[in-house]
């Protein structure tokens, strides 16, 4: 029993999760302290955005029921032919509804204007080009615009080739498309 102490002793630093998550199961042998924990979680803290959790106040997976709740009635739905969904048409913002819930978020320059763009609520102004102070380098160039990963979440700004302007704006799951 000793050398097995001693054993998980020596392996504590590598069993131990981010303060984000919850512990293993042997971490509770050797607690840390919070100070420890704090300035683990300063240095490796990210000056971007780390998550995308929403767009235009929508977040993904959100349920059809609650979309109408919070944004009430679209002002048009039309079949998404990509999804073989439904896209339900606000004044600031698009939804594509697939098996009730938000698949993903579509902003248009026109939406964006009269009501400002939120991405996790922070506003955002691709029109002033301050996403990479945000969002930092892209994961992805394609040739219609930049693609931000945040694990499984994808943010793609489309961007017109000629001009460089900004076209829309889409928050999907990556792995769905």
């Amino acid at each position: 029993m000793n050398v097995i102490l001693l054993l998980l002793s020596l392996l504590s630093p590598y069993l131990s999760v981010s303060p984000q998550k919850e512990s293993v199961p042997a971490a509770w042998l050797f607690p840390q302290s919070p100070v420890v924990l704090a300035t683990e979680h300063s240095v490796n803290a990210s000056p971007y955005v780390t998550a995308f959790d929403s767009l235009a106040g929508v977040p993904l997976y959100m349920p059809e029921e609650e979309l109408l709740q919070v944004k009430g009635t679209p002002l048009s739905v039309t079949p998404d032919p990509w999804q073989g969904c439904e896209e339900y048409h606000y004044s600031d913002m698009s939804a594509g509804i697939c098996d009730g819930a938000v698949l993903y978020v579509h902003v248009t320059p026109a939406e964006a204007g009269e009501y400002g763009l939120y991405l996790n609520g922070q506003r955002i102004e691709p029109q002033k080009n301050n996403l990479p102070e945000l969002l930092g380098s892209p994961d992805f160039v394609a040739e219609d615009g930049d693609v931000y990963m945040r694990g499984s979440t994808a943010l793609k700004i489309y961007r017109n080739s000629q001009t460089g302007e900004w076209n829309g704006i889409d928050l999907f799951d990556g792995n769905s498309s």
